[in-house]
């Protein structure tokens, strides 16, 4: 069986940019008596070379990178038969996280090659897909220190997001939220709002994971915490697994939602790890089981 295999050869910190480690991963494949296709290249031709072999014969094409090289894989095997496979070679590998995969990439190719095909949820942001996360507020700005976070401990990060949120956050401006479905309008402060394909579920640490893959609905978290004492307040519920619980979170499950911000047309916005610039209005979209994925079983 032949897989193809796509990474960025900037991710994971170079590693695949030696032949000596794409031997490795390439005699995993072997060894389990099938063939892999392995290319490695530069972020600017990463779409090039993922819309050719998505149309190859391959079983699955398996992409490695962070968050941001997954999402674009997904928005091209959008609604084909080809599944993806996650090797997470990114920061927080939020989707590798959601799928059970190994965070270490040789053991997560061995899981790759024994796992069955589900399918799961799509959102688009203004027709653009996102598989993981679309923030906006005053996380766009602090997420451009978030390379400082890879590879450092559980409670480190965690001691520095605390620290970031009690001088940044307060500083960002609110914004002057609406949210539209069908369940009627929300108006809201807020200097933080995250939405997401399902639903998230609440556990201690820095790295949220997802209940449900392929829910059929997408989530909205606003937070109403806008002072020093409420956002440190907020920051402790969320790495203490008890942010739902903590007042001034509103939280809204549809399967789609129009975004607006009183006084804006574009507004900073973080999808998938990459910064973007967002325009207002915007709607967000569920697109049920739209993706195959490889899962770990």
């Amino acid at each position: 069986m032949l897989y193809e295999i796509v990474i960025n050869r900037e991710s994971g910190s170079g590693i695949f940019k030696d032949p000596a480690q794409q031997k490795r991963l390439s005699q995993i494949f072997s060894e389990h008596g099938h063939e892999a296709d392995i290319s490695v290249v530069a972020p600017g031709d990463l779409e090039a070379t993922l819309k050719e072999k998505s149309e190859s014969a391959g079983h699955a094409l398996i992409v490695g990178g962070g968050d941001g090289t997954i999402t674009s894989a997904a928005s091209i095997l959008h609604g084909k038969t080809k599944a993806l496979g996650v090797l997470p070679l990114g920061t927080f590998n939020l989707e590798a996280r959601d799928l059970k995969i190994d965070l270490d990439p040789f053991k997560a190719a061995e899981q790759l090659i024994s796992a069955e095909v589900k399918a799961i949820d799509l959102m688009s942001v203004n027709g653009e897909f996102c598989l993981c996360a679309t923030v906006i507020g005053f996380y766009p700005t602090l997420a451009k220190a978030r390379d400082s976070f890879h590879g450092r401990s559980w409670w480190t990060k965690s001691i520095r997001i605390v620290r970031e949120i009690a001088t940044v956050a307060v500083r960002a401006p609110a914004l002057d939220l609406k949210l539209t479905s069908r369940s009627g309008t929300v108006h809201r402060k807020t200097r933080l709002a995250a939405f997401a394909p399902g639903h998230y579920r609440e556990n201690i640490g820095l790295i949220p994971d997802r209940d449900s893959l392929a829910s059929g609905e997408l989530s909205a978290y606003v937070s109403a915490h806008l002072t020093r004492l409420e956002m440190l307040s907020a920051a402790l519920g969320y790495l203490s697994g008890n942010l739902f619980d903590t007042e001034g979170m509103t939280r809204i499950e549809t399967d789609e939602i129009t975004i607006n911000v009183r006084g804006k047309r574009k507004i900073p916005a973080m999808i998938d790890g990459e910064i973007v610039s967002m325009s207002l209005p915007c709607q967000l979209k569920i697109h049920p089981k739209a993706l195959n994925v490889l899962s770990p079983q």
